[in-house]
Formats: C-alpha cells, sequence, structure tokens
C-alpha cells in the first residue's frame, strides 16, 4: 500500500446501491461511517451488508463505524414559516418544539433553567448568533447579534453554558443495540464533554472501541480526561468551529492530534475537506492543502462526509483524497514523520514496537510483520510511524477489520500456529504470494512467546524472507536484535 493514512468516508443517498459501494470500496475507503443522525436502522444495515460484501469481493479490510447522534439541539417547527432575525431584533426562546411569532422553539425542556443572561446561542452551525439578555414570561429574551433567515429544525448550540444534557440518549441507546446486532467495528460518540460520558457509551456499545468527537469547547477542555477514556478521538471541526473562534481552529487541530497521539490513540480529522466536491469534481487548492495539513500533522485517518453522503462526485472524492494523502506523506522525510509522534510509557509492547521501528529504519527494511490478537501490537508500530509499510497477521476476524483504521497497517487472515518459526513461515509464504516480499528481503518480525496469546509481544527480529527455519540461517545469514 503506498498510502498510509486511512480514509472514512459517510455512507448515504449518494451511495445506496451495491454498485456504489463496491465503487468507494475499489477507490480505496478504509472505513465506512454509518452516520445515525440520518436514515433509519433498515437503511444502515443495507449499507453494512453491502460493506461486508464488497470487502470480501475485493479482498480489502474495511470496517464499519457507527457514529450515533448524541443529544443534537435542534429548532423546533416554526408556525409561521421561516423566521427573519434582523440585527439589534429582540426575540424570544421558548423550550418547545414549536412556536409562533417572533419566538424560536428550542425543544429542551430546562432551557430557562441552564441559560443564563449574557450566553451566546449559535444557530445554523454559526450562521446566527443570539446574546441572551433576560426572561420574560416563560421564555429567554436574546438580542440578535448576527442576523439572517432561520429555517426549522436547524442546529442549535451554547457555547458558554454548562448545559446537563446526557452524551447518550435514548435514541442512540437503541442505536448502539443495533449496532451491536450488525456488528460495527467502532461506535464514535458525539457532543461529549467528560470522561464518564465515554464510560457510558462503552457499557451499550458491546466491545467495539469508542471514538469520542471532539465538537464541544468543553470536551477540549476536558481533553486530557476524554484521552483517558477513550480509544481514538475525532477531531469534529464543524461544531469546534461554532464552539469557539473559527482562526483557533487550526491550532485546536494541532494540538488534539498531538496530545491523542502521544497518547496513543487512533485520530480521525473531519468535516469539510474537500467539501466543494459536494457539487463539483476537482477540490480547491484550500482544501487540498488542509487534507496535507492534517496528514503531515499526524492524523490516523481524514475523513468525507457530504461529499460521499449525499454528493455528486463521490467516488472521485475518495480518489482525490488518495492522491492528496499519499502525496503528503511523501513530501515528509521519514525522520520527521516519526519524530511526530511518541507513545506515552514504557511498558514492554511498546519499547518492542520502538525497537523494531528503528531497526527497520537503521537497515532501510521496508515491511514490518506483526502477529496480533487484540491489534495492540499494530496499533503501538502505527504510532511509532515507520517509514515503510506494516504487514499484520491475526486469526481474529473482528481484529482484522479495526486495523483498517491504524495508520500504515495491512491486515490479512491468518490461522493461529502453536510454534513461532511455523508462524514466520507462513507469514513468508503470504508475503511472497503477495508481491510484498522475495526471497533474500529483510523484514522485521514482532511477535509474542508463546504465540496466540494477547499482551504478549516479547519477541522483535530481523528475519531474511527464505532463511531456513528452527535458527538456523541461511548462506547469507541474518542479522537479529
Amino acid at each position: 500500500m503506498d498510502r498510509h493514512t486511512k480514509i472514512v468516508a459517510t455512507l448515504g443517498p449518494a451511495v445506496a446501491s451495491a454498485d456504489r459501494i463496491r465503487a468507494l470500496v475499489d477507490a480505496g475507503i478504509d472505513v465506512a461511517r454509518l452516520n445515525f443522525s440520518h436514515m433509519d436502522h433498515a437503511f444502515h444495515g443495507q449499507m453494512a451488508d453491502w460493506v461486508r460484501a464488497a470487502a470480501k469481493a475485493t479482498g480489502r479490510n474495511v470496517a464499519l463505524l457507527q457514529d450515533v447522534q448524541g443529544p443534537k439541539l435542534r429548532v423546533g417547527t416554526l408556525d409561521d414559516g421561516p423566521l427573519t432575525l434582523s440585527v439589534g431584533a429582540e426575540v424570544g426562546l421558548v423550550a418547545s418544539d414549536h412556536a409562533g411569532g417572533s419566538d424560536i422553539p428550542i425543544d429542551y425542556p430546562p432551557l430557562l433553567e441552564e441559560i443564563e443572561t449574557g450566553e451566546e446561542v449559535v444557530l445554523a452551525d454559526g450562521m446566527l448568533r443570539l446574546a441572551v439578555t433576560g426572561r420574560d414570561n416563560g421564555r429567554l429574551l436574546a438580542r440578535v447579534v448576527v442576523g439572517g433567515t432561520l429555517l426549522p429544525r436547524k442546529g442549535v448550540a451554547f457555547p458558554n453554558s454548562a448545559l446537563q444534557v446526557d452524551a447518550v440518549t435514548v435514541k442512540d441507546v437503541n442505536d448502539l443495540a443495533f449496532g451491536r446486532e450488525i456488528g460495527v467495528d467502532y461506535v464514535a460518540v458525539s457532543f461529549v464533554r467528560r470522561g464518564e460520558e465515554i464510560e457510558r457509551a462503552r457499557s451499550l456499545s458491546g466491545d467495539a472501541p469508542i471514538i469520542a468527537k471532539v465538537e464541544l469547547a468543553a470536551a477540549y477542555d476536558n481533553l486530557d480526561e476524554i484521552i483517558a477514556t477513550a480509544d481514538g478521538v475525532m477531531v469534529a471541526r464543524g461544531d469546534l468551529g461554532v464552539q469557539m473562534p473559527l482562526e483557533q481552529i487550526p491550532h485546536v487541530q494541532n494540538d488534539i492530534l498531538t496530545r491523542a497521539n502521544r497518547a496513543g490513540l487512533l485520530t480521525i480529522t473531519a468535516t469539510e475537506m474537500l467539501e466543494s466536491m459536494t457539487h463539483s469534481p476537482r477540490p480547491t487548492r484550500a482544501e487540498v492543502t488542509d487534507v496535507a495539513t492534517a496528514v503531515l500533522e499526524g492524523t490516523d485517518a481524514v475523513m468525507l462526509s457530504g461529499e460521499t453522503a449525499s454528493g455528486d462526485y463521490p467516488v472521485e472524492a475518495v480518489e482525490a483524497m488518495a492522491r492528496i494523502c499519499s502525496t503528503a506523506e511523501a513530501s515528509a522525510a521519514p525522520d520527521t514523520r516519526r519524530s511526530l509522534l511518541e507513545v506515552a510509557g514504557q511498558e514492554v509492547a511498546s519499547a518492542m514496537a520502538h525497537a523494531a521501528v528503528e531497526a527497520a529504519a537503521e537497515l532501510e527494511i521496508e515491511t514490518i510483520v506483526a502477529f496480533t490478537e487484540s491489534g495492540s501490537t499494530a496499533r503501538l508500530l502505527s504510532k511509532y510511524r515507520p517509514g515503510g509499510r506494516i504487514v499484520a497477521f491475526t486469526a481474529v476476524p473482528s481484529t482484522r477489520r479495526r486495523m483498517a483504521l491504524y495508520w500504515g497497517v495491512t491486515a490479512h487472515e491468518f490461522e493461529r500456529r502453536d510454534f513461532t518459526d511455523h508462524m514466520f513461515a507462513a507469514a513468508e509464504k503470504s508475503l511472497e504470494k503477495d508481491g510484498v516480499c522475495q526471497k533474500g528481503d529483510l523484514v522485521v518480525m514482532v511477535a509474542g512467546i508463546p504465540p496466540n496469546q494477547r499482551a504478549s509481544t516479547n519477541l522483535v527480529k530481523v528475519h531474511e524472507i527464505g532463511e531456513r527455519q528452527h535458527g538456523v540461517p541461511s548462506q547469507k545469514g541474518a542479522k537479529r536484535t
């Protein structure tokens, strides 16, 4: 694989057929995102089936990411139609699912108890802004700061308010149960603020790793707590751009990626990455630069949203994303790329992974082979950012699919062997068959003794393809660490 950064593509009406899903897989998606803020269970179940079928037909490894809606607050029904908000005008905010006149309905019962005078109200993804000025007759009064036309069902955010809403809603509970039923590989949790909300989602998600979407100012304030609890983070720049000044987003993105990567978490950068390709076959120069910046800052994956879910050019968007990622990676010197990330901790597995990457770099070895049960060995290797490829072998189907999100990792199905030499011999045959390596090539093998056990990575070996087994080297010999 000439691309290390993985691509997440959101599925929607634009790709709602087996042929279109197959085209996305052929174009290079690594993770299919099921956005449970839209569509029903039947739709997402069909999409999951098509993804699995396309992955099997192509021999590619594609993971399913379930993105649950969370407590997204929205404007209710406007009884008198779209509401024109003029700068300086006064409007009312009511805790209801509908309202008329100059009142704006927000279906959040504790509205009056939790929103204070002076706090900001942001509507329609930041296009409209209000400032709360007081209370009157069971409603909040607010002055229009940035005006325009308000439509029903638009999003509402309170960036300065400490809302007590639960990050896992009743809808999310039902959706998570369905996610377990169809066997999703990851769960992304929306609008989290604290680590305890991650634990709540984890208790409902089966064994699927949890990706925390950092899209609230409160989540960024509590980032260390979230990092300590989640398996990965998504830099959800759309809502972050509503919660804080847009000019701060580049710094915040870099900070989130740096801190999460140092802790060894998976990282996804999302929102409007190739937004113009929703209706154009070609991205803008600014978008190309944006994607490349995320790659160079160390993101594991970049995500497409409306571009593939509802856009006119979903396949072209994936192809463009793949080209940008490959080109950005090629522009980064290996030493610089490796220095971007430092996995915290000195545990044995981390030390083994670090030693393997350093050995590969010093000996200019292109392939690191990992034998793994849980995927943690491959994840650690990935986080040390080797210059070459990581080939992971596992006997666990769910582990194989989850490794689709790991930077630089290509995962293969593998039957368990009782002896390490037998594992190495079988891996050799697979590498030669797939054209990854040929006889005489050196590879770095990372495994555990005894084999087939979790958390037992304790062996790093520089191995020559074609080397005779049972510890007898070929005539060329092979260096070992």
